[in-house]
Order: structure tokens, then C-alpha cells, then sequence
């Protein structure tokens, strides 16, 4: 089992940090996050999600911390690749530039996104998003290992042949991922030889038949890449902390504010195919956030495993329930809901020092 953190930049107003605060105290965390363990840190991309995301240009946080670690893989979790968002020109030349920086580290996540507010805004309808990122998705590797990219033509995007450079380090690209929420995306990250990054938020045994889904179409793989990258990350809100209950309850506080902002942003996309399995989830989890009372809610999400909160034992138990259900890499977000820098700091030594050696 590896171990990962993830960033969005979340800034619930009460914190009353700046966009300055959160990025260098991220860069802190994720410093002593190396220090005790963790082997990787995601960032995603956001565009327009005000107070849940503003990390609109991630590429420029993971440069930070490329210059700030050593041995930690900075993964570009994910890269939008529908092309209003980012052309795959310069999709393929950030991703090779953000590989020199950091001596070989990245991870190569893509993604379509999923709200309206982001697709909208650039102008994207959803039902172009999914056959956008096939485009892209299938071009980029190319775009990375050919010396002379032999060009595309396709329905939205048209490349003649150029010269695309620079080119990563690693050879002969970096580790390519998906971000998967419905049963189809599980299939179609097996088929194109994509690692998922599971950003499903619910009970890790739900994740089981997805995974299954996933092992059995890889199988028999046709990948977009040059090579199959066969892994699953799992997410989940992450607090560990000495006392249990105090644990519990800061985790679940800020967890239910997180999820209520998931759930404002990305449930309005019922109207279009591509999106209605994702939809169909939400709906069922809204339905369950809302109807519980705050303290047993907190209680529920902690013992289901719906969230990693609370002390070392309490964390060792809900990583074990993500091993069981074949997980490869758990990834954790720790700056979110509120939850102060140096309770997060502390959070995270805690838990390098004393769950991530369980797993060893």
C-alpha cells in the first residue's frame, strides 16, 4: 500500500486565510508529509469553484514542490483535457517541462471534470466532454515519445506534424491515470490501460465492484499509452489525531461542510448520458448526508469508513478496509472543511509515524 495526499485549495470563508496562507502552508505539509511516509501528492484542477477549489493551475503548485521534495511523485491529479480547458500541445510540453523539474517524479492524471459551473465557463457541452478527452488522451503519449509528432485530425482538435518538445524525463512517459466516479469510467480506464483515481466518495466496499470491473477490462487492454499502468488510488477525508472523539469530530465537521460543497458544485449534470451514473450517486449520498443528525452523522461516516478520522488504530482499520477491497494507493485530502494548518501538521506526523509502518 502507498500513500498519497491530495490538494484542492479549499477555503471554507470562516478560516479567513488568504490564497497565499493555503499554498505555502501546503508546501509545509506536504514537505513533513515526505518526511514520514507519504510517496506521492495530487493536485487538481478547478476552475470557478469558489471556496471548495482554487487550484486553478496546479502545474505551478507541484513546480513548487518539485523544488521542495525529493522523493515525492507529483501527480498532476488531473489535468482537464477537454480541449477549451487546455489544448494538448501544451498539455504534453507542461507535463514534460513539470517532469524536468522534478527529476523524473510525475504522474500524468486526465480527466473531463464534472460541473456545469467549469464546463460552462469554457464554453464545453457536456455531451462533448468524454469524446474530447479520447482525442486528447490518445494523442498526448504520442505527442511525448515521437520526435517529430506525425500531426491529428480529428473532430476537435487538428494538429499538423511538429516537433513537441521538451520531453519528459522518464521514458517512455510518465504513469498515466484516470479519474473514475461511475461504473463506465472503471471500464474504460481498464481498456485504455489507465490507472484509476478513484474520487468516489462513499463506503470503501462500494468501490469493490468497480475495482472488479476495472482488473477484468485491463486484462485485456489496448492502451492509449505505451505501456499499462495498472493501479487504483482510492480518496477519502483524512484527520488523524491522539484522541479519538476530538479526532472524529474535527475530521467529520469539516467532512460534512466538504461534502455539502461537492455535492453544490457537482450535482446539476442529470440532463446529459454522460453523466447521469455519476448523478445517480450523488443523489443517493445527498440524500444520506442530509437526512442524518450532525453528531450521528459524524459517528456514521467515521465507522463506515466513509472517512479516515480519528486516532492511529481508528486510521489502520480504514486503510485496511481500502486494502481489502484492492487498493493500491490511498490517498488522503487533510487541508479541507476549516481544519487549521497546525492541526493538519500534526495530523499528518501521526499518522507517517504510526499507521503508514502498519502497512509496511
Amino acid at each position: 500500500m502507498k500513500f498519497a495526499l491530495l490538494y484542492e485549495f479549499d477555503m471554507p470563508p470562516w478560516l479567513g486565510s488568504t490564497e497565499h496562507d493555503i499554498f505555502w502552508e501546503a508546501v509545509e505539509q506536504v514537505k513533513l508529509a515526505e518526511e514520514v511516509g507519504f510517496e506521492y501528492t495530487w493536485a487538481v484542477e478547478h476552475h470557478f469553484l469558489k471556496d471548495f477549489s482554487h487550484t486553478s493551475a496546479p502545474e505551478i503548485f507541484l513546480s513548487a514542490l518539485a523544488q521542495h521534495t525529493t522523493t515525492m511523485r507529483i501527480g498532476h491529479g488531473v489535468v482537464l483535457l477537454p480541449i477549451p480547458f487546455n489544448h494538448p500541445v501544451r498539455v504534453a510540453e507542461r507535463i514534460a517541462m513539470l517532469d524536468i523539474a522534478s527529476n523524473g517524479r510525475v504522474e500524468f492524471g486526465t480527466g473531463r471534470s464534472i460541473t456545469t459551473e467549469e464546463l460552462g465557463g469554457f464554453g464545453i457541452h457536456p455531451d462533448d466532454s468524454r469524446p474530447m478527452w479520447d482525442e486528447a488522451v490518445r494523442i498526448i503519449p504520442k505527442m511525448m515519445t515521437q520526435d517529430l509528432f506525425e500531426g491529428f485530425e480529428g473532430k476537435y482538435v487538428t494538429i499538423p506534424p511538429r516537433h513537441v518538445v521538451p520531453k519528459p524525463i522518464q521514458k517512455p512517459h510518465p504513469p498515466m491515470w484516470m479519474a473514475c466516479t461511475s461504473p463506465t469510467s472503471f471500464e474504460i480506464a481498464g481498456r485504455y490501460g489507465l490507472g484509476v483515481l478513484c474520487f468516489t466518495i462513499g463506503e470503501p466496499e462500494w468501490l469493490a465492484e468497480n475495482i472488479k470491473t476495472y482488473r477484468e477490462a485491463i486484462k485485456h487492454a489496448e492502451p492509449v499509452g505505451a505501456f499499462v499502468n495498472e493501479q487504483v488510488a482510492g480518496f477519502t477525508a483524512l484527520h488523524c489525531g491522539p484522541d479519538d472523539a476530538e479526532a472524529r469530530r474535527v475530521g467529520g465537521e469539516a467532512a460534512i461542510w466538504y461534502f455539502g460543497k461537492l455535492f453544490e458544485y457537482f450535482g446539476e449534470l442529470a440532463a446529459y448520458d454522460g453523466y447521469r451514473e455519476y448523478k445517480k450517486l450523488a443523489d443517493e449520498a445527498k440524500v444520506f448526508y442530509e437526512e442524518e443528525m450532525k453528531d450521528k452523522l459524524i459517528d456514521t461516516m467515521a465507522e463506515r469508513a466513509v472517512i479516515c478520522a480519528g486516532d492511529p488504530d481508528r486510521c489502520i482499520e480504514v486503510v485496511k478496509e481500502y486494502e481489502a477491497q484492492g487498493i493500491d494507493q490511498f490517498i488522503g485530502i487533510v487541508q479541507y472543511g476549516g481544519i487549521r494548518h497546525q492541526e493538519i501538521l500534526d495530523g499528518i506526523r501521526l499518522f507517517g509515524d504510526q499507521v503508514i509502518p502498519a502497512f509496511r
